[in-house]
């Protein structure tokens, strides 16, 4: 993003341009309660002004509030780190998995993991690379296990590299075995909630494929 357009960005998260508005606002229905006398019988001019600096203010304070906020939860969600804090969002490392240059964003994903060694978001995001575009599920493998290793790690972290690596070892020409150590260990960690209870069946339904005289057998 151009330092133009960073501009004009933080002009209207200021909240600046609504809270001119506001003061029209303010100004028009000042005037109108004046007119109608309603409230103090001030001139004129000066219901108007009150008016204006009540909307300007009002407008100023929710704007910047509603677009505060908005910008926290929007970076907790795109790359929060080990510690629950924002790590900056790495537009051209996205532009490269756009282009589908997979390889080169991987590359430099893992070059944010070194540089970050206590931030999981950055190898999640090349073990999701590896996984979903560059067809490596032993390679991903390793990267969502080592997510799990971090000192300190958020259980948020745990949890998706947990069924990352399940769902790994589940499809076709994965680990029947190795799933059942780690649909267990899924449960153990993360007992209550609907994915417990998917690995309860997932479990139940790898024991009967694998029970003599099953189809599966």
């Amino acid at each position: 993003m151009s330092s133009h357009e960073n501009r004009i960005t933080k002009f209207a998260h200021g909240g600046t341009l609504q809270a001119a508005g506001g003061a029209l606002l303010g100004a028009f229905f000042a005037i109108l309660m004046r007119v109608a006398g309603i409230g103090p019988r001030a001139p004129l001019w000066l219901m108007a002004l009150g008016g204006a600096v009540v909307g300007w203010s009002i407008f100023r304070f929710v704007t910047r509030a509603i677009f505060s906020g908005s910008e926290e939860l929007t970076k907790q969600l795109v790359m929060p780190d080990a510690k629950g804090t924002y790590a900056p969002q790495y537009s051209h490392i996205q532009a490269l998995e756009v282009q589908e240059r997979f390889a080169e964003a991987l590359a430099a994903w893992l070059q944010v993991a070194e540089s970050q060694p206590a931030n999981p978001s950055p190898l999640l995001r090349a073990a999701d690379l590896q996984l979903r575009h560059l067809k490596d599920a032993l390679a991903a493998l390793e990267l969502y296990e080592r997510v799990r290793r971090m000192p300190g790690v958020g259980e948020e972290h745990v949890r998706y590299a947990s069924q990352k690596i399940i769902d790994i070892h589940l499809a076709p020409g994965g680990d029947a075995g190795r799933a059942l150590v780690e649909l267990r260990r899924f449960i153990h960690t993360f007992p209550e909630g609907r994915e417990a209870d998917g690995a309860r069946a997932a479990i139940a339904r790898i024991k009967a494929e694998q029970a003599p005289g099953s189809l599966g057998s």
